[in-house]
């Protein structure tokens, strides 16, 4: 029995160490791998957020106020149309309207614009994003040179209400927008000073 054991001894004692298939890695080189390990694992989870995104029960992200991705030319927003140019008079331009104000805006493309355009507003208080106008009534352009419109603020407050809006111009709903841009409805309350 003696003589089966001292043959196993001298085998396992004339191994070299790290020739069972195990890696023999310095400090520096175990160091330098955790790193590009765990690289690869934070470019595995951006990939697959990117991939997947969300808000893990099926609905999209909604970007906060203000970062939204508006489309460029960005629309201008003011009290009064400039008569001989037709968009915003630069004495007037503002992005805050209350009730008695006229909302305007006006949108000058790059190239020439559709004949008509859709609309779409958003709220973006802080919450939710809510679409409070769908883009699918078509408005015809009065001036062929330009997007712009004006209302009376009191029937957007009537409509929306007050708060922070997101406005989208379409030339053709399915498509992406040509133009947007923020705005604030203030209510009667908001308006008055603080004490």
């Amino acid at each position: 029995m003696r003589q089966r054991l001292r043959p196993l001894r001298a085998r396992a004692m004339a191994r070299r160490p790290g020739a069972e298939g195990k890696l023999d890695l310095s400090p520096r080189a175990r160091r330098i791998a955790g790193w590009v390990a765990a690289a690869l694992i934070i470019g595995v989870i951006a990939l697959a957020f990117r991939l997947l995104g969300g808000n893990g029960d099926g609905t999209v992200v909604n970007p906060s106020p203000g970062t939204s991705a508006v489309p460029a030319p960005s629309i201008r927003f003011g009290t009064a149309l400039d008569p001989a140019t037709g968009e915003i008079a630069s004495d007037a331009e503002t992005a805050r309207f209350a009730a008695g104000d006229t909302f305007a805006y006006s949108v000058t493309p790059s190239g020439s614009p559709p004949t008509e355009v859709y609309v779409e507003v958003r709220r973006v208080d802080g919450g939710p994003i809510e679409t409070v106008q769908e883009p699918i009534g078509a408005q015809p352009l009065v001036d062929p040179r330009l997007i712009a419109f004006s209302v009376p603020a009191d029937r957007l407050l009537a409509d929306f209400g007050p708060g922070r809006y997101e406005m989208l111009i379409y030339a053709q709903p399915a498509e992406e927008p040509i133009a947007g841009g923020e705005f604030e409805l203030i209510g009667a309350e908001s308006a008055a000073p603080s004490p």
